[in-house]
């Protein structure tokens, strides 16, 4: 008999994928299959291998369903195939999850297994809605319930309830005979730490008229308490220049570094999906050549400044050549490798890069490139009688591919932001999406960028005045 596997019960957190664990996303990364719940973000699924067999395990209310003997016997025979197995669940695994019953199972069937936590939306619900569910001097103790129970006594309590959307009635009825009264405050918060957060406040008397006056929805937490009044000082999430903006970022990993803090600094939700794989080609006897002839090695994007110490070898071998930069952003990246910038366009493209060159700049030029380039910056030095020439240093790959979960949840609820940072991330973005209707606003870190992206289709809203993420930025917050 083969080897058994192993089950990971993995708790995906309350929504925002930055609340969840590094070692669940260690567990997910190494999975051979995973079953998910409705209520994980599709941004995490994004992290998992794209070998990775996905299962969808959700329960929708009142609609489709897995019955959990059906999950039970699918994480017992993946494992017993030898695969790792990640039972991915929203929250945490063993709060209102049935990940208890999950593991009595893989026990009795003597499946190993680990249990990963997660933060529980009780929790991180209200604090995202400035809630703070203790609170020295006014509740002291929490309970959580499911659906419409209530029980016990309340002072001093605050009480969260999971899954009450449909029985809210009943549960803040069963509040009031525990002993909270009709004006003790009440919140509901709909998709906690999403994009889709929306906060609704009241007394138990009058939460149930508002939530179904705003078409409040599942998921959603409810909490009862006097802290809950604390929300009108407390609240932070809302006050964020990008707060509830949902904003896709198709650059590859290189590119994009830090793009996605900048963004979530300011409150957005990210999704990262890369149209385009980097790879470092191996160095050509010839470059060497071409570079030592060089006066002036000019770099137009992030990815040629990280791929350079490899092509190069020895950086020594550019101490006779100066280097010019198309613009801050990439500037900054060749300080990284120990590189200052002798000039720096202030343009976001070739054709401005060249308008802009300066008349002392006197020279052989050489520019550092990728596959997805063209001879474009080359012909127009020519043109002006400039010596020039370029080396393709890496290849522009294909990105990973995208799970289908996550293409099927960028369909049906599309995005505020596209972010294009090359006109080949445009082109296979649109051959990956060709009826992508529910996105609000395209920007284009150039306008070269700007013109692939129109011709493929894209209507772009805004043009960054400069190739960065605080350049993209600025002129999406223009538009907004």
């Amino acid at each position: 008999m083969g080897k058994k596997g192993k089950v990971w019960l993995v708790g995906a957190g309350p929504g925002d994928p930055g609340l969840m664990t590094q070692r669940g996303l260690d567990a997910l990364r190494r999975a051979d299959v995973i079953l998910y719940d409705r209520l994980v973000h599709p941004v995490i699924l994004l992290k998992a291998s794209p070998h990775a067999v996905w299962v969808d395990a959700g329960k929708t209310p009142r609609g489709r369903r897995m019955e959990q003997k059906e999950i039970h016997r699918l994480l017992i025979s993946h494992a017993a195939k030898g695969k790792r197995v990640v039972r991915l669940k929203g929250g945490d695994p063993f709060i209102f999850g049935r990940g208890g019953e999950e593991a009595e199972a893989l026990v009795k069937a003597k499946i190993p297994f680990e249990v990963i936590p997660g933060v529980t939306a009780g929790i991180a619900g209200p604090a995202y809605a400035g809630i703070p569910v203790t609170q020295r001097g006014i509740s002291t103790e929490l309970l959580f319930r499911i659906g419409a129970r209530a029980e016990g006594s309340v002072r001093g309590k605050t009480l969260v309830g999971y899954m009450t959307v449909q029985g809210m009635d009943e549960f803040l009825e069963r509040a009031l005979d525990l002993g909270f009264t009709h004006s003790t405050p009440a919140g509901v918060i709909e998709w906690a730490t999403t994009a889709r957060q929306r906060v609704i406040t009241g007394t138990i008397g009058t939460l149930t008229t508002l939530a179904r006056r705003e078409n409040i929805s599942a998921p959603a937490i409810v909490v009862v308490g006097s802290v809950v009044s604390l929300r009108k000082k407390l609240k932070w999430w809302e006050g964020q220049v990008l707060t509830g903006k949902r904003i896709v970022l198709t650059a590859s990993e290189t590119l994009g570094k830090g793009w996605r803090e900048c963004f979530e600094d300011l409150g957005a939700e990210v999704w990262e999906i890369p149209m385009t794989h980097i790879q470092p080609l191996i160095p050509d006897p010839d470059w060497i050549s071409k570079i030592e002839k060089a006066q002036w090695l000019v770099f137009t994007s992030a990815s040629a400044v990280r791929c350079f110490p490899k092509a190069v070898g020895d950086l020594r071998k550019v101490a006779g050549c100066k280097i010019a930069a198309v613009g801050k952003a990439t500037a900054d990246v060749l300080r990284t490798i120990g590189l200052e910038a002798d000039w720096i366009g202030r343009g976001t493209g070739s054709d401005e890069l060249v308008q802009g060159w300066p008349p002392w700049a006197k020279g052989r030029i050489l520019h550092l490139t990728g596959s997805a380039g063209d001879d474009t910056m080359i012909q127009l030095f020519r043109k002006r009688g400039y010596l020039a020439d370029r080396i393709m240093i890496y290849r522009n790959q294909g990105g990973r591919s995208v799970p289908k979960p996550v293409q099927d949840a960028l369909r049906e609820e599309g995005a505020d932001w596209l972010v294009f940072a090359s006109g080949t991330a445009a082109i296979r973005f649109r051959r990956l999406f060709p009826r992508l209707k529910k996105i609000r606003h395209v920007v284009a870190i150039g306008a070269a960028t700007a013109r692939a992206a129109h011709q493929a289709g894209w209507k772009v809203s805004c043009v960054a005045k400069e190739p960065s993420a605080q350049g993209v930025l600025r002129a999406m917050i223009k538009v907004s």
